[in-house]
């Protein structure tokens, strides 16, 4: 199972969210986020108001999920996903993500105490 100190690796320099705090279970992980500024997702998107791109929430998403739960598993499909609020340069978020092995869905919520930025869910299906 992975840890705060090896999220890391899953991203490169200015493209992942800095982890301050990480709770993980079998099914369940919860992830205290920090949106900095200087991602470079923010570079051109919006110049007058820099938003984190729903894709990249996604692949954020995706890629802390298949690392903690997913392991030798597949990417099949993405359902349910919606943008409900702007994620704006140094946010505080939490991203929820819960893990149906039998099933292979992981559903990710991400989150603060003043908004619902996004949800949605992934399939994965064995190797």
């Amino acid at each position: 199972m992975k840890t705060k100190s090896t999220f890391s690796t899953l991203f490169g320099q200015n493209e992942g969210p800095e982890i301050l705090a990480e709770s993980t279970s079998a099914d369940n992980a919860v992830l205290s986020l920090y949106v900095s500024d200087k991602l470079s997702w923010f570079d051109g998107h919006f110049p007058q108001q820099k938003v984190l791109p729903g894709v990249v929430q996604i692949d954020w998403a995706g890629k802390i999920g298949k690392a903690v739960f997913a392991g030798d598993r597949v990417f099949s499909q993405l359902t349910n996903i919606k943008f409900k609020s702007m994620v704006l340069p140094d946010t505080r978020m939490t991203l929820e993500l819960r893990f149906n092995a039998e099933k292979g869905t992981l559903a990710f919520h991400y989150f603060n105490e003043s908004d619902s930025f996004s949800t949605g869910s992934f399939k994965f299906i064995p190797s």
